[in-house]
């Protein structure tokens, strides 16, 4: 290997190095059939070494680094280095052994070399509408084992008996099978652009540079984690109940430890693995905790393997953030979700100087199966649930924001209506469900579908009788729930895990929780509340009862 390479060079094949995944990304995108993809945005993709190390990653969910490790690994455990070729692909999808957060995402990976060398993989992840299961769309409420939740594969090659088997189990083959060869393609690009790298650089600077990128932000997270005092915090949080035994909340719970430049991440104390599919694999658990110490530290810093040389878990066996197979994991968002509100909650007390109130705890999906649809298909609507931030130390959150990505996935209202038989009859703000505080949360929103046609609907919320807990002296948002036909005497609040028959004319409305408050509700600046009440936000009422400020008569505050 090259002894030393000169920091220009090495912050050029990076700039290269990015730019290559963010045109594996650019492919995917525009590549994929399902509006999950390619409007919603719910698929990476980027690069790693030959050992499965991650070394760039483009798109939204940057969380999924961890499994793009794991998914590498499990590969070369089946398939040696040696015995790949040019223009071999493989897929994975089995969360236990590749890293899926779950079944429903496949792992595409291509190995890439260069005049025969083994250089790195190329790798996607992307959500599948549906490989089949009890429910269309593949995660169901009643889910109670991960063979409920589809085909599942460990690494194999991808070729026309793979894409046969897909396809014969899914109820939307053409669009699924059409999104798995955008990833494959995708991840062909990127070993195609790391290889012309090596052409034009050099195989050892390259590749040299690919580790000093790992070791930069190891040492960038190591150098911030030494300027927090040493100490130890605990936080918690719960979920509602996993689907199965609906009477029993369960328990996120962590201590974080930081010694010198070194974090200890434990989260024994947290409920033992659930009956129903709200469960994360460890490699899910390390990423949602990981995401929340970037934001506890400087988010500018890259997200790559680097991350996890700073970091310690311990994860208890058979618990709620990893469980043993088969237990469901289908429904891990809001679970992983939690992980990062929690671990965000106990740092903000090792390093209060970056604190962020826990976002509102809404998140999820909704799955809505037509056996046909616009097109004269059967089809499944699948759209992410997003929430909204927490206040900071220096501001408000922001509204209908995906907190541990801080991305902004949703597909357009005419997408949906011009697919789909379906009407969204509003898709607006929730005035007072943001958790008051000096900084107050960002405000939930509120999403109305009335299905045209019979179909079959999904419930994947979360969180509709915990609330996230204000920080800093700030005070909770309002929960969310999910109303079938508001408005009218049929009207039947939805628990966050349900499967139900909807027929034509059937309206659901998925109300999402504000972000919770940062800091003393007395010390929010008046104007901001009159702004808030000017603009819808808040009412005159909340204005007056929790801010004491008086809207209607400006002059008069309590």
């Amino acid at each position: 290997m090259t002894a030393s390479i000169d920091p220009i060079t090495v912050e050029v094949v990076a700039s290269r190095l990015r730019e290559a995944a963010a045109t594996m990304e650019h492919v995917l995108y525009h590549s994929g059939y399902s509006p999950i993809l390619r409007e919603s945005k719910d698929g990476t993709a980027g690069l790693t070494d030959c050992d499965g190390r991650v070394v760039m990653l483009s798109g939204g969910l940057q969380y999924h680094f961890t499994a793009y490790e794991q998914g590498v690994r499990a590969l070369l455990a089946r398939f040696p280095a040696d015995e790949m070729r040019p223009g071999d692909s493989f897929v994975c999808n089995d969360p236990y052994t590749s890293g899926s957060p779950h079944a429903p995402d496949f792992c595409a990976i291509s190995p890439a070399f260069h005049e025969g060398v083994l250089i790195g993989f190329g790798v996607s992840l992307a959500h599948k509408s549906d490989i089949g299961g009890i429910v269309p769309g593949s995660s169901g409420a009643a889910s109670r084992e991960v063979y409920h939740d589809g085909v599942v594969f460990p690494p194999v090659r991808f070729n026309a008996d793979i894409q046969a088997i897909i396809g014969a189990n899914s109820r939307v083959a053409g669009v699924v099978l059409g999104d798995l060869r955008a990833q494959v393609g995708c991840t062909r690009v990127g070993g195609d652009k790391l290889a012309a790298l090596c052409e034009e650089y050099g195989r050892d600077v390259v590749m040299q540079v690919m580790t000093q990128l790992g070791d930069l932000t190891a040492r960038r997270l190591r150098g911030e984690l030494a300027e927090w005092a040493d100490g130890e915090a605990e936080a918690e949080g719960y979920l509602d109940h996993d689907g199965a035994v609906k009477d029993r909340p369960l328990r996120v719970a962590v201590r974080a430890i930081k010694q010198g430049d070194r974090l200890t991440l434990d989260f024994t104390g947290t409920s033992e693995q659930a009956v129903g599919p709200v469960n994360l694999v460890a490699c899910t658990t390390r990423a949602g905790a990981l995401m929340a110490v970037l934001t506890s530290c400087d988010p500018t810093i890259s997200v790559n393997s680097g991350l996890s040389d700073a970091v310690s878990f311990v994860l208890p066996e058979g618990s709620l953030v990893n469980p043993r197979h088969p237990a469901s994991v289908n429904l891990y968002f809001p679970s992983a979700h939690l992980v990062y509100n929690v671990v965000l909650s106990a740092l903000a007390q090792l390093n209060p100087r970056r604190a962020v109130a826990p976002s509102g705890l809404g998140s999820g999906a909704v799955t809505i199966g037509y056996r046909r649809a616009r097109s004269g298909k059967p089809a499944v609507m699948y759209e992410l649930l997003n929430t909204s931030l927490g206040g900071t130390s220096n501001g408000d959150g922001a509204a209908i924001v995906m907190a541990m990505n801080h991305f902004t996935p949703g597909a357009p209202v005419e997408v949906f209506e011009s697919e789909y038989p379906i009407r969204i009859r509003a898709f607006e703000l929730v005035p007072d469900s943001a958790g008051p505080g000096q900084f107050r949360g960002g405000l939930g929103y509120a999403r109305e579908f009335e299905v045209l046609e019979d179909s079959t609907l999904t419930v994947r919320s979360s969180n509709h009788h915990f609330a996230s807990q204000g920080l800093m002296g700030g005070a909770a948002g309002k929960t969310s729930r999910v109303v079938l036909n508001p408005g009218t005497p049929d009207a039947e609040a939805l628990g966050p895990l349900e499967t139900r028959a909807l027929k034509a004319g059937d309206v659901i409305r998925f109300e999402r929780s504000g972000g919770a408050g940062y800091g003393p509700v007395s010390q929010r600046d008046p104007d901001a509340v009159r702004s808030d009440v000017a603009n819808g936000y808040v009412s005159e009422d909340a204005a007056r009862n929790q801010y004491g400020v008086e809207t209607s008569n400006p002059g008069k505050d309590h």
